[in-house]
């Protein structure tokens, strides 16, 4: 079972092979590519690093120099599923239920994230 970050669920369907180093991109694919393969699978969701974090150069000790920001939208997220940490979903439920955050309320979620420019300029396209 994948561990994941909840804000990290509105990353993946918008991840387009970019990334903070070859290492981060390339695991960020294998998720984002099982997940694709088999939205079935349970996810565990968490507000902590998970599996997608352990090839940022922004985790030290595992903990993220970003924690303020980063934990902020993973509280949004779990608020918005209204769900909490720890707990375990299909991946294409999580996915079916976030489909409805968009335009603004997605913005002011991501509001602080450094990639919400491509994030945007994905869903215009």
């Amino acid at each position: 079972m994948l561990t994941l970050r909840a804000h990290h669920l509105l990353c993946l369907p918008r991840f387009r092979g970019r990334g903070y180093s070859e290492e981060f991109t390339a695991n960020m694919a294998a998720v984002a590519k099982s997940l694709s393969e088999n939205p079935r699978q349970l996810v565990r969701i968490t507000d902590g690093p998970d599996d997608i974090c352990d090839f940022c150069p922004h985790l030290n000790n595992r903990q993220c120099v970003n924690a303020r920001n980063v934990k902020k939208r993973d509280r949004q997220v779990l608020a918005f599923l209204g769900l909490q940490a720890g707990e375990s979903r299909e991946y294409a439920f999580l996915q079916q239920r976030l489909h409805a955050l968009k335009g603004a309320a997605f913005q002011k979620c991501c509001a602080d994230c450094g990639w919400l420019d491509l994030c945007l300029s994905f869903a215009e396209a």
